[in-house]
């Protein structure tokens, strides 16, 4: 059974909401998923990641197109692992009145690439929460490219 982590920061509960479809959706297919939302207090060993086939990774954008607090630890770890056979995904929240809309979820996934894991290239950016018929197809695009790069290793997805 593959083994995924569902690891994200979530501060008003939009990027919180993306992470648990993405997990329902997943589920159903029968993988094993890890969720642990990054806070402000936490500790993060980026080491861990080498114990899952794929890794989900959520972000919300703070204020105008920059990484949030709890992650910018995370993001500089990056640079020092290499995720070589590792399928990633990634998802988040924004909101449109910023010029920079989810440019946090672009910041990421152009790190997780210099990692060299097989990055999918559809994201997911969603404006405040995650309700519309357009933003939900797009978390079961994720999902479906994602299972798909798992299931074959190899990268999918359109560029975004």
């Amino acid at each position: 059974m593959k083994q995924i982590l569902i690891h994200y920061t979530s501060e008003t509960g939009n990027t919180d909401q993306i992470a648990n479809l993405l997990k329902q959706h997943l589920e159903k297919r029968g993988f094993a998923i890890t969720m642990k939302q990054i806070g402000l207090e936490d500790i993060v060993n980026i080491s861990e990641l080498h114990q899952f086939d794929g890794i989900l990774f959520g972000t919300y954008t703070y204020f105008d197109g920059e990484l949030p607090f709890e992650i910018e630890v995370y993001y500089d770890f990056l640079e020092e692992i290499d995720l070589t056979g590792t399928v990633v995904g990634v998802f988040g929240s924004g909101d449109t009145s910023y010029a920079l809309f989810c440019h946090a979820v672009d910041l990421m996934k152009k790190q997780f690439e210099q990692t060299h894991a097989t990055v999918i290239n559809h994201t997911v950016k969603v404006d405040l929460y995650p309700e519309d018929e357009e933003t939900l197809a797009a978390i079961k695009k994720l999902a479906d490219q994602f299972e798909d790069a798992l299931i074959h290793s190899l990268p999918v997805g359109n560029p975004c």
